[in-house]
């Protein structure tokens, strides 16, 4: 092949002399051919680089799809190069199996990316990828570069993504935090005919680089038939930071009955940069409609700031006891230094929380500073609901001063003229140095117990502090509810109430376990148990019903709080309805203590007024 530049009239070639062929050579129909020519001084080596595929050992891991790899270096990428044969195995890409594959290409330099996915086609074709490793054909295999998966390939698996970018295990800085997700909705126009049947895919044109091109596969709204009229489908895309979005290609594969598509816009949110980007297009993507293109390079016309998030990653490791599984929805929230996240849903396509399994979330969240403690509970629902949950993980990227060695430099002209041997001596001297860098800081959260109804305590709600905090304890607190004396004060609706204090709050927990089988009725004191890590001093409450049941309209005479680690009472006036039909109509009040000799005061006024309506009877 010859490679003309009519500008400059520079002439490049590229020497081939082999069979693109599936039965001929090395069965490949692929080439790289490396420039020659008067201009190119040195041309660079043709590379073989053995992959070795590992699949993993969990049920149903193997797949029958058709599976893609492109390694990328520092001079470049392989291209999306089809696994075609294994050179060890017939049956690829088994269970267990550790399938491997040559590929061929012009000399990367130093590889710093796997990118491997399947076509997600056939039956079972979800696939557990174990990792990868790459080396240079010849080189002894403990010289292989490791790219560490241990996820699912699969659509109703994990997050449903199948292709998977992977970076090197000893990067130091796990891919998860390296990552970006990149959040992309498009809506499709509401014009006549505007949806499509065909694969749309994208490709991101940022500061630091762009991205591949990505058929959008599985959506985040699960919206099943995508790129239907008037609608918008989300996806998310994991791939390494490319900087500031300069632009984005959008396509489709021309494939399907009702190919043609009519895209509106395109919004790409990006909450680890705190950033959001806004596509118009407004244009038809089709063949026979307005210019016969298929595929269109959009510029953005806005870019808006967004609250700036971090990335956090949760495991989860279920015990391994009779039962310890669960299928209800799982929550979580971080408390920290600086604040405390929003409520966080643990989910992804897998069946989660089965009994003796570790579960790993991507989960992007506010940046709370250092953790001090947890919520985790769950709704309850679903058959075999409890759940005995043995310890939580949290990990996030933060900076800090590390300690790196450095050779010491040689500074004075006097230096130079010192005898060899000194000179040897000096140059092998390093001295440590402090940097600022980006380091993982994990902080771990053993549990070791049930969050069931019918075991234990009841509770399916824990709240968990780090294994090696010292400062901070776990805290029982009793709370008396107090319903008035008037006619109807009682009610049947579930009450929640939010305790605050000094360091954080309870969360919102369900009185659900009085004294009484029969919770708030008129003139009646309940009493319930609420176990917390210490809030210090109580600040304020918030108590709520949630307006179910027939008469849910409640009289709030007042809580009273106990807390039992220093016996301290603190008394929360109310003295008004919660109730939609009385009052102010709320079903929420927000309460703060008030000293003993107040609520006294307060009862000796509402004793002297009952004496003076009684006497002027």
């Amino acid at each position: 092949v010859t490679l003309l530049k009519t500008l400059t009239m520079d002439k490049y070639s590229f020497e081939c002399g082999r069979w693109l062929d599936i039965n001929e050579d090395d069965n490949e129909i692929v080439r790289e051919l490396p420039a020659t020519g008067a201009l190119i001084e040195e041309p660079l080596p043709l590379i073989k680089y053995r992959v070795t595929i590992c699949t993993g050992n969990v049920s149903g891991s193997g797949t029958d799809a058709s599976v893609f790899l492109s390694i990328i270096g520092d001079l470049g990428d392989t291209g999306e190069r089809l696994m075609f044969m294994s050179k060890n195995n017939v049956n690829k890409f088994e269970k267990g199996n550790h399938d491997e594959f040559l590929i061929e290409s012009v000399f990367l330099g130093q590889v710093r990316r796997v990118r491997v996915g399947h076509d997600g086609r056939g039956g079972g074709c979800g696939w557990y990828l174990d990792k990868v490793l790459v080396r240079e054909e010849g080189q002894p295999e403990s010289s292989a570069t490791e790219f560490p998966c241990f996820r699912w390939l699969d659509r109703n698996e994990d997050d449903g993504q199948i292709v998977r970018e992977l970076v090197p295990a000893g990067d130091g800085v796990h891919c998860n935090f390296t990552y970006v997700s990149y959040h992309i909705a498009i809506k499709t126009g509401s014009v006549s005919g505007a949806s499509s049947d065909s694969r749309v895919f994208v490709k991101l044109y940022g500061e630091k680089g762009d991205t591949e091109k990505v058929i959008l596969a599985v959506s985040d709204n699960d919206l099943r038939n995508y790129f239907e009229t008037a609608r918008t489908d989300i996806f998310t895309l994991d791939t390494y930071d490319i900087g500031k979005i300069n632009r984005l290609l959008i396509g489709h594969t021309n494939e399907g009955l009702r190919a043609g598509w009519f895209l509106d816009s395109v919004q790409i949110s990006v909450p680890v940069h705190g950033m959001q980007y806004m596509f118009p297009s407004h244009r038809w993507l089709c063949k026979d409609e307005a210019d016969g293109k298929v595929e269109v390079e959009i510029y953005p016309s806005e870019v808006l700031e967004i609250e700036k998030l971090i990335n956090y990653e949760i495991t989860v490791v279920t015990g391994d006891v009779r039962s310890a599984g669960t299928n209800a929805n799982v929550f979580c929230q971080i408390y920290g230094e600086e604040g405390k996240t929003e409520i966080l849903a643990l989910k992804s396509r897998s069946n989660n929380f089965e009994r003796g399994t570790t579960e790993i979330f991507k989960i992007e969240a506010l940046d709370v500073g250092k953790i001090y403690k947890i919520r985790v509970f769950h709704d309850g629902k679903g058959i075999g609901d409890g759940w005995f949950l043995e310890l939580v993980d949290i990990k996030r990227l933060t900076m800090a001063m590390v300690q790196i060695e450095v050779k010491k430099e040689e500074t004075t002209k006097k230096d130079k003229k010192k005898d060899k041997k000194k000179k040897k001596k000096e140059e092998e001297e390093v001295e440590i140095i402090e940097q600022l860098q980006e380091v993982v800081q994990t902080f771990t959260f053993p549990c070791n117990r049930w969050l069931a109804r019918d075991e234990e305590d009841g509770e399916i709600v824990v709240e968990l502090l780090t294994e090696d905090d010292e400062e901070l304890e776990i805290n029982s607190y009793e709370v008396y509810v107090y319903t008035g004396t008037m006619w109807g004060a009682g009610t049947d609706a579930k009450v929640y109430i939010t305790i605050y204090g000094e360091t954080g709050d309870t969360g919102e927990r369900w009185l659900r376990k009085s004294n009484h089988l029969n919770k708030f009725e008129k003139g009646q004191e309940d009493v319930f148990s609420l176990t917390a890590v210490d809030l210090g001093v109580l600040k304020k409450l918030r108590i709520r019903h949630d307006n179910s049941q027939a008469s849910a309209g409640w009289f709030l005479d007042r809580v009273e709080i106990v807390d039992t680690k220093d016996d301290t009472t603190y008394f929360f006036p109310c003295k008004r309805w919660l109730a939609v039909d009385e009052d102010d109509g709320q079903l929420a009040r927000e309460l703060v203590p008030v000293d003993e000799a107040f609520m006294k005061k307060g009862d000796e006024d509402e004793d002297e007024s009952e004496f003076i309506n009684f006497s002027e009877h």
